[in-house]
């Protein structure tokens, strides 16, 4: 018996402890990429859990920023045609651009504003 307790490996003992657990995670997963893709974020399908959460922060960290400086993110969002302002508009990701370097980019967009 105390072999057995021995064998069990940390995810195992996390599985019996909160057996929803990875329900859980992947619920919160798609969240954030359903929240991210309604603010015209492009997502490549690799992002990790916190590569996820580093952008959604990032996202609302410029967003609040726009925010701050009298934008609307409504009208100046990614897919308008005529944004009031473009400087408000959130970056694209470019292709292939990984999500450090897009988190990255948008941090620095939001500080120029």
């Amino acid at each position: 018996m105390a072999e057995d307790r021995r064998s069990s490996t940390p995810t195992d003992i996390n599985e019996v402890l909160n057996p929803h657990r990875a329900e859980e995670q992947e619920r919160a997963r798609q969240r954030a990429a359903d929240v991210l893709a309604q603010r015209g974020v492009l997502l490549a399908g690799s992002e990790t859990d916190d590569e996820l959460a580093t952008l959604w922060s990032a996202v609302e960290r410029f967003e609040s920023v726009v925010e701050a400086r009298g934008g609307d993110t409504m009208t100046n969002a990614p897919d308008s045609s005529e944004p009031d302002n473009p400087h408000f508009v959130l970056p694209e990701r470019r292709a292939r651009e990984s999500a450090a370097d897009y988190t990255r980019r948008i941090l620095e967009a939001a500080a120029r504003l």
